[in-house]
């Protein structure tokens, strides 16, 4: 008797439109629940119903179609069991077993790790045989017995043997990359090349009113002048008024003046007289020595540049850090109930910055503070504060705020907020504990790091200048508040919120690491950092003049000294800002000074500690180890498909009965 055919193409392919669904409602739209929903059942409900299909299919076909049925069946129930073993490896799934923190961590990389290659396994050698098969509606086809005229077996199973390969190999590299990530395995693969000036660099360069000359000090021969020459051409070309000069120090009657007794050294001159001002740079003029030194001046030149030109078109300034109220600044001032559970941290690249950009750091102890803010504070900076601040120290910095003074805060949860400040700056601080579970610096799978949220919401500001230009690159927030609104008690300020959070992320107040909105939690959007402005005042000739600028972080760890490149053999210091390679330090203060030509990127040909989201990672690996060898396998199929399809036309098929 004759027996129907095997299920077409069209299950397979809505069975992958199902997983389709639901990768969509898990991943993509997670955090919005009703989306989420609707793709998930309707994804879910397309694998079953296409999964109960092919197995009546199967217990209804004899012969060497139940073969193939049967493979395509054991394809699907590994997809399904991998649904399974994913669902247990969530939040839900994992809520239902007694696990501490650490082994539910641990359960869900092995389940996740698990499950990804069960369903790769499955869903390659299914596909893979499907498209062997071809598109054509093979249930119009009967056989009978064994007979295998309407079909080649040995050929189907042969492609479903490589597809096992294929999926087996990338299990391989999934588990590799794992490791590695584990081990925190890195190798540096980078080349050398000499950084090209930065938008601030070129903004300083083109804002000098004298011409500046650059004179070269090196071998008439040498691949290092040629590649400073290079750097300098590219700025003068940009816009500023700059010439340069090749010069021997041997003969030069100049080389004495600027104190130049050997090659390798550039000097950046403006003006002339008594009003000349001088700054030189000194590189190594062998180009390997160059390419192994992890602080190469070299690789670093748009910053010694940078550096140079600020001091070159204005005068050196002064901040006054404040200490004796817990700052990073001064963590010898942690008040006694906080010493052992806040980490110890401090501000070096914090201070060596306003140095480069042209400030002289000084403390504004308690004392001074008490009775005023100093005449000559052009910035006024407070780090992470924890201990309290007096009344009389409140007043003073509003009366430097009335009379046009420029403030930068970073808070700490751990802190005391901004008291009577409120009213100058229109925000007050919420110290809830900013956490994400879905956009965070995945390293070791720990629940802390979802205090490590990532962020990359930001206003176009001045303040903001490089993070705007290098969004892609997002903003790493460590253990950070929140700000909110407060009444202006100064009328016509105005504030600009400048950095927000994604609006999955949510203020852990009871500290355990999980959504809890039984306690009052909530995800949305928080304001992580502000800009603001307050109304012109008069000056000492009686002229209208710019009033207060100040600039409030909720995350003073930002601004707090990391030690990367350990992996690569020369540590360095950097802020924890800098992870990403933005300089929000940078940009704020060239804002609070007047200076928001002067922002932007510094450029560094430094290796930056590239780091990744949970979800960056996905999409990548994704990308490399999968898309690529997926498009590929498929054009050859494809043509081999229409060849067969175009023999098969023109030979009419014989059904038996």
């Amino acid at each position: 008797m004759a027996m129907r055919t095997a299920s077409p193409f069209w299950a397979s392919l809505a069975f992958g439109i199902g997983l389709v669904l639901l990768l969509l409602g898990e991943r993509i739209f997670a955090s919005i629940s009703g989306v989420r929903t609707v793709l998930t059942v309707i994804g879910l409900a397309l694998v079953v119903a296409v999964t109960l299909a092919r197995a009546y299919t199967f217990a209804r076909t004899t012969g060497t179609r139940r073969k193939i049925e049967r493979t395509l069946l054991l394809c699907q129930l590994g997809c399904v069991l991998a649904l399974v073993l994913y669902a247990i490896s969530t939040h839900w799934g994992l809520g239902h077993f007694s696990l501490t923190s650490k082994g539910a961590a641990k359960a869900e990389t092995v389940l996740t790790m698990v499950w990804a290659m069960l369903i790769t396994v499955s869903l390659i050698p299914m596909f893979m045989i499907e498209l062997s098969l071809g598109f054509a509606l093979r249930d119009r086809f009967e056989i009978v017995g064994d007979s295998d005229e309407a079909l080649e077996y040995m050929r189907v199973r042969e492609i479903g043997w490589s597809g096992l390969s294929i999926g087996l190999a990338l299990c391989f590299l999934m588990v590799t990359c794992n490791v590695a990530n584990e081990r925190n395995i890195s190798r540096d693969v980078s080349y050398f090349r000499t950084s090209s000036p930065g938008q601030s660099s070129i903004g300083i360069a083109s804002s000098s009113t004298e011409p500046i000359k650059v004179l070269l000090y090196f071998p008439e021969v040498n691949e290092v002048k040629d590649q400073v020459k290079d750097y300098f051409q590219t700025l003068a070309a940009a816009g500023g008024r700059i010439t340069i000069e090749e010069r021997d120090h041997m003969v030069d009657p100049d080389a004495q003046h600027f104190s130049v007794k050997k090659d390798g050294v550039i000097v950046l001159v403006r003006g002339t007289g008594d009003k000349e001002k001088f700054g030189t740079i000194e590189v190594d003029t062998d180009l390997q020595k160059a390419r192994k030194s992890q602080t190469s001046k070299l690789r670093n030149l748009d910053r010694e540049v940078n550096t140079q030109l600020l001091k070159l078109v204005h005068e050196k300034r002064k901040a006054y850090l404040t200490v004796g109220h817990g700052e990073l600044t001064d963590p010898d001032s942690i008040p006694v109930e906080l010493k052992g559970k806040i980490p110890d941290q401090r501000t070096t690249v914090l201070k060596k910055r306003l140095v480069e950009l042209g400030y002289e750091t000084k403390s504004l102890g308690l004392i001074d503070l008490d009775k005023d803010v100093p005449e000559d504070a052009a910035l006024v900076m407070i780090i992470g504060a924890t201990g309290t601040f007096e009344p009389a120290e409140y007043d003073a910095l509003n009366r430097y705020l009335d009379r046009g003074g420029k403030l930068f805060i970073a808070l700490d949860p751990k802190g005391q907020g901004l008291g009577p400040l409120e009213g100058h700056l229109g925000v007050k601080f919420n110290p809830g504990h900013l956490t994400d579970d879905e956009k965070y610096l995945k390293q070791r799978g720990s629940q802390a790091e979802k205090r490590a949220v990532i962020t990359t919401q930001f206003s176009a500001h001045g303040s903001t200048t490089s993070l705007s230009r290098a969004a892609n690159s997002g903003l790493v927030l460590f253990d950070s508040g929140a700000l909110e609104d407060a009444p202006f008690t100064v009328q016509g300020a105005k504030k600009t919120i400048t950095v927000h959070s994604f609006d999955s992320s949510y203020l852990d107040l009871n500290n355990d690491f999980q959504f809890s909105p039984e306690a009052g939690e909530k995800k949305q959007k928080w304001d992580i950092a502000a800009a603001v402005e307050g109304p012109k005042i008069k000056g000492p000739d009686g002229k209208d003049k710019d009033g207060y600028r100040a600039v409030v972080y909720a995350d003073a760890v930002l601004f707090a000294d990391a030690l990367v490149g350990e992996q690569l053999g020369g540590a360095r210091l950097i802020m924890l800002a800098e992870i990403t390679g933005a300089e929000p330090a940078g940009d704020a203060i060239h804002w609070l000074g007047g200076e928001e030509n002067f922002a932007g990127e510094v450029v560094s040909e430094d290796d930056k500690s590239i780091q990744h989201s949970k979800g960056t990672d996905d999409v990548w690996f994704a990308l490399t180890v999968i898309g690529a060898p997926l498009i590929v396998l498929g054009l050859g199929l494809t043509g081999t498909m229409l060849r067969r399809r175009r023999r098969s036309s023109k030979k009419p098929v014989e059904v038996k009965s």
